[in-house]
């Protein structure tokens, strides 16, 4: 794949216990239709990828897909969003859900994706109702 000017990435935060496969889909759609390479971001106590996502992770490697994974123990919100906007050329966000985010951020009334400077796609399961 060639891309003319500085390679697009889409930036895909993935919470340890919050892997759906339909997050994952999207993020690699949202590749494929921007021209994009993945970023992925895990947030996983233990230090390693969930489980969950090998079968994931392999498929990307099958398919050639440009991506590369970090493993976190905690990332806040706030944390995301500096980060999209530090790097111009992050595309998009990917999260699951806005909710469920604000247990990690220690300043609750704040709301950081607001000054996300890309745009944030929410992919959570169609079945699972915000708590």
């Amino acid at each position: 794949m060639t891309h003319p000017g500085k390679q697009r990435t889409v930036l895909l935060a993935v919470r340890e216990g919050h892997v759906d496969p339909r997050l994952l889909t999207s993020a690699v759609a949202l590749c494929r239709r921007l021209e994009a390479d993945l970023e992925i971001q895990v947030i996983a106590g233990s230090g390693a990828t969930p489980p969950e996502m090998e079968t994931f992770l392999g498929a990307l490697r099958g398919e050639g897909l440009p991506f590369s994974v970090e493993v976190k123990p905690s990332l806040r919100r706030r944390d995301l969003v500096d980060y999209a906007n530090a790097h111009e050329n992050i595309a998009a966000l990917v999260i699951d859900s806005r909710e469920g985010w604000e247990a990690l951020a220690q300043d609750r009334s704040s709301d950081p994706w607001k000054r996300l400077a890309c745009p944030l796609v929410t992919a959570a399961a169609p079945d699972k109702k915000p708590v």
